[in-house]
């Protein structure tokens, strides 16, 4: 017998799956094989974070399933199939490994990933509205149930082998755990989901077929009684709030573009749920599919304005980025739905998001190159009001104070452009720079370290008024007479140290008051801590010889406190050298 047959036997789905999705199944068994050995500390990712493997492998994996069914849809030969599932796995897996060289983002690719295989199957002319939202409809089942299978299998196994460990004290380690978990994501969930695919492209849903079906009430009552109410609902608050803005003449901070990114979103999740439903669901459901798209023209508006504002103001990130697209999209959509008189095509919807994600994700014009592009153009406006820059656009070499808005900006722009993979556009600043981050060859979070250091962002800088003084290194005093030496002393306000031969040190208001037997000093504490903010600061410093008069000398160790309107003395550490 055959080892298909054989397989066949043993899985009846498994000769199938393989047989259908041959690239998807090997990725999941490269991803399930590479997780098992990384675990193990058995393999590296060349200098990349681990997850990129993952990353990488999860996109191939979508885009080797949509060329799969593209290639049913369009009845190409087996061989020509093969060829196209693998050319999508290595181009996808690519820009979601390479990410940084390519400015990819992975949260825009994903999500041009997923409509590209929802609709992949019906890209011919001849596709039906009716089979599409049938294959969608299976598809989502069988993701869940592949994701609830998967759940099971990693929870089952990890509950068994805590009963052994509990019950017959077996030395498991906690990598075990890991290692089944992570069969669980790449492999049993993978190919459970595979074998659940659909594999009818032609079937269309017919409410006549499936009335009073689990199928049909389930889902009528989901999108008539609960998802179209709440989407009409929704509509009209944010009518309302738009009325409400152009009464206020102004726009709220920061809740426009999240509101109507879920208004759109959601709303065309819920038509294309409700689909079958047109012209047989309730009154507010058929309204609901007859209108809504033309219920965002207003929000569309908004968001425009909205994110026009952010974006002038604050430079583009990838979430404005996704909101602009998503404005984009929702105008096009109603631009579609005004020539074909409100009979959308499916596939035009999801087809028309994914392709402006999925241009959206890597490149030059992709959300991350222009939010990078934009945010430095910022941080150069910054160091260039700062003096951080030389006249020939050179960061100095010793870097100003910055004030505490200054210093807060730029290093957000720096952790923005770190987090995009975007640090790369700060070398030129750097060239011929003593400490240039980028001449060493250290790794990414290295060169963010030094970079930082070189616009003095790691240094704390205490406001004017507060004076911080502590010593790290021995000092050497001459005694030109006789004398005594006192301490260490430690005062704080209206608390005195006693220490041998009785002499006290108080802070009293306005003073630092020493006694020593019969005699008293007092020194004006702004006096006191003027002389200490005097002293430069050095990573190699020695306590502070203060002077008082001919008799008494204080040897400064630590101190903090406060020069203002009403100088303040919290805390002083010293010795006293008492002349003769």
């Amino acid at each position: 017998m055959s080892l298909a047959g054989r397989l066949s036997r043993l899985v009846p789905d498994l000769s199938e799956t393989l047989a259908r999705f041959p690239i998807p199944a090997l990725i999941s068994v490269l991803v399930f094989i590479y997780a098992q050995l990384d675990i193990a500390d058995i393999v590296s990712d060349g200098g990349q974070p681990g997850n990129h493997v993952y990353l990488g492998g999860a996109a191939a994996f979508l885009a080797a399933g949509a060329a799969h069914y593209f290639a049913h849809g369009r009845n190409l030969a087996k061989l020509a199939e093969v060829a196209l599932a693998v050319l999508a796995a290595i181009v996808v897996a690519g820009l979601a490994y390479w990410d940084t060289g390519l400015r990819t983002s992975h949260l825009f690719l994903f999500a041009a990933l997923v409509p590209l295989l929802m609709i992949s199957g019906f890209l011919r002319p001849d596709a039906k509205q009716g089979a599409i939202w049938l294959f969608n409809l299976r598809l989502g089942l069988a993701i869940l149930l592949a994701i609830v299978v998967g759940l099971i299998f990693a929870g089952g196994v990890s509950a068994i082998l805590e009963s052994l460990k509990f019950l017959f004290e077996v030395s498991i380690p906690w990598r075990s755990h890991e290692h089944v978990w992570s069969t669980a994501a790449a492999l049993i969930a993978p190919i459970y989901g595979l074998s659940l695919a659909p594999t009818n492209l032609d079937e269309e849903v017919t409410l006549a077929h499936t009335r009073d079906t689990l199928l049909e009430r389930g889902v009528s009552v989901l999108v008539n009684y609960v998802m179209v109410p709440i989407a009409v609902i929704y509509t009209v608050i944010l009518h309302a709030y738009a009325v409400k803005i152009l009464l206020n003449g102004a726009l709220p901070e920061g809740q426009i573009g999240v509101m109507v990114t879920v208004f759109a979103l959601g709303g065309t999740a819920t038509w294309l749920i409700a689909w079958p439903w047109r012209e047989t669901g309730t009154w507010l459901l058929r309204f609901f599919m007859r209108y809504w798209f033309w219920f965002t023209i207003v929000p569309v508006i908004l968001l425009a304005i909205a994110i026009w504002e952010r974006i002038s103001t604050y430079g583009v990130t990838p979430d404005r980025y996704g909101i602009v697209i998503v404005a984009v999209w929702l105008a096009l959509v109603t631009l579609y739905l005004a020539i074909r008189r409100n009979q959308a095509d499916m596939r035009v919807l999801l087809g028309s998001f994914a392709l402006l994600v999925l241009v959206g994700s890597t490149g030059p014009w992709g959300a991350n190159s222009v939010s990078v592009a934009s945010q430095f153009e910022r941080l150069i406006g910054y160091l260039q009001a700062d003096k951080l820059l030389t006249p020939e656009g050179k960061v100095v070499d010793q870097p100003p104070r910055l004030s505490d808005v200054n210093r807060s900006e730029i290093d957000s722009l720096i952790w923005a452009l770190n987090n995009m993979g975007g640090l790369d556009k700060l070398a030129p600043l750097f060239a011929g720079h003593k400490d240039d981050p980028f001449a060493t060859g250290a790794d990414k979070w290295d060169v963010f370290s030094k970079i930082r250091t070189a616009f003095g962002l790691d240094i704390y800088t205490p406001p004017p008024e507060q004076v911080t003084f502590a010593s790290n290194t021995p000092i050497t005093e001459d005694f030109v007479s006789q004398g005594r030496l006192i301490g260490p002393i430690m005062t704080i306000p209206g608390n005195g140290t006693v220490a041998a031969a009785n002499p006290q040190a108080t802070i009293d208001g306005d003073n630092l008051i020493i006694k020593i037997g019969d005699r008293r000093w007092l020194i004006p504490v702004k006096s006191f801590l003027e002389k200490v903010k005097a002293v430069p600061t050095a990573s190699q410093q020695q306590p502070l010889a203060y002077d008082i008069d001919t008799e008494l000398k204080l040897i400064i160790t630590e101190t903090s406190g406060t020069l203002g309107d009403k100088p303040t003395l919290y805390r002083a550490v010293f010795w006293i050298i008492l002349r003769q």
